[in-house]
């Protein structure tokens, strides 16, 4: 199943772009994925009300394999392959 990305706005694009190339420079593509879903999965700890009800829709709505399948599309979208550590 291929997963869609819907493209951010510009300013959050980046954001997100730059927060995966700093994450990047210490884990693996696998631990990424692996740590992207942790925090999903700890709503609870989120300060942003917004973000924190986000995650926890997302958590209650979709299964592990789905947010898993959606945070892997993510990362592929945002983080070049050659920007991962191998």
């Amino acid at each position: 199943m291929e997963l869609l990305v819907v493209p951010l706005q510009p300013r959050f694009e980046r954001l997100l772009t730059q927060e995966l190339q700093r994450m990047a420079k210490t884990m693996t593509r696998e631990e990424l994925i692996q740590h992207r879903l942790d925090q999903l999965y700890a709503w609870e700890e989120v300060v942003d009300p917004v973000t924190r009800r986000f995650f926890r829709a997302a958590t209650r709505a979709w299964t592990r394999e789905e947010l898993e399948a959606l945070v892997a599309a993510t990362v592929r979208a945002y983080l070049p392959e050659q920007e991962a550590v191998h």
